[in-house]
């Protein structure tokens, strides 16, 4: 049951760990402000989540009733539901009690794909809207919405799944490009650009605001190939993200290092993918030279050139065989 709470709601922001310190605010959607969070609850829209965290699952009920959607969907209480005092339509929220990191180099993929299914799961229960990312959301602490309390202020991300169907082995690919999943679709494409292409501007140090504007102009156009792109300021999130990241962490001297040790594996694999073990190879010509088979035909049998055959004969001092016939 949610209980009605026609009071302020302040103590959802108890715990300023759980919220951005200095989030966006508005009397929309649009993000336009960036406040103190005293000063954001001011505004009928704020961000809730706090930068590369996902502390509270947000979904966006675009249908009357929305406070009840989760009773519908067969989904525990939310831990509030904040909706239009005319249409009924609003969002609910359900807080995590261990935050999630995402968009964030250190992110770890296992629990941010967990976090990914289980919120698709949730979005389709609740037939919230998929091109809604939880950016900002209705602030439960402002008089304009109706807003709706659960039980709790916080569940394990194992307990929400529970209510949900999901494969016992989560696949290993790239999360659908929907919810969350179009951040983390921006920012792996974004972070492998950025290895890529750092070079090109680290040998000066005056060069960083160039590179996070060059990165978020490619943050931009790879959200704009998304069947439901991002808001700019959540692509501007990811781009200044990854800009530090790989600007004061990314080690390229450690990097041309991986990366010619692993064109050198490549190519000794590609020679014994070519040519196989040789020391057998080489082992098998010197028995057949012994047996006074001719070295064409050893050559033959081991599907090596002539040149190459009397090269490993010399070697082991065996190269008395008779002469090519």
């Amino acid at each position: 049951m949610l209980a009605n709470n026609e009071q302020l709601n302040l103590d959802l922001f108890e715990d300023a760990h759980r919220w951005p310190r200095k989030p966006y605010c508005s009397a929309d959607k649009t993000a336009s402000s960036i406040r103190t969070l005293q000063h954001a609850l001011k505004h009928p829209y704020i961000q809730a989540n706090p930068p590369h965290l996902r502390v509270w699952s947000i979904f966006d009920v675009d249908q009357p009733a929305a406070a009840l959607a989760w009773e519908k969907g067969n989904l525990p209480p939310p831990t509030w539901a904040a909706v239009d005092r005319q249409s009924t339509k609003g969002h609910l929220v359900w807080g995590l009690s261990v935050p999630v990191l995402v968009d964030s180099p250190d992110m770890r993929q296992e629990p941010m794909r967990y976090l990914c299914a289980v919120e698709e799961a949730f979005r389709a229960k609740l037939e919230a809207d998929s091109g809604y990312a939880g950016l900002m959301t209705k602030n439960p602490a402002h008089p304009l919405w109706r807003v709706l309390r659960g039980p709790r202020l916080a569940y394990e991300l194992g307990e929400l799944a529970e209510w949900v169907d999901l494969p016992k082995h989560l696949p290993k690919r790239k999360p659908e490009e929907i919810g969350l999943g179009r951040n983390v679709t921006v920012f792996e494409w974004l972070r492998q650009y950025a290895y890529r292409n750092i070079r090109h501007y680290k040998h000066n140090v005056r060069n960083f605001v160039l590179w996070q504007s060059h990165l978020n102009g490619k943050a931009l156009e790879r959200n704009g190939d998304l069947l439901v792109p991002l808001a700019g300021n959540e692509v501007w999130h990811i781009a200044k993200s990854v800009s530090k990241w790989t600007w004061h962490k990314f080690d390229l001297a450690a990097s041309d290092a991986r990366f010619s040790a692993l064109q050198s594996h490549r190519g000794k694999q590609a020679m014994l993918k070519r040519w196989g073990d040789n020391e057998d190879k080489q082992a098998s010509a010197r028995l057949m030279a012994a047996s006074g088979m001719t070295q064409r035909a050893i050559a033959a049998e081991l599907g090596v050139t002539d040149r190459t055959l009397r090269n490993w004969l010399k070697a082991s001092g065996n190269n008395h065989n008779p002469a090519i016939q």
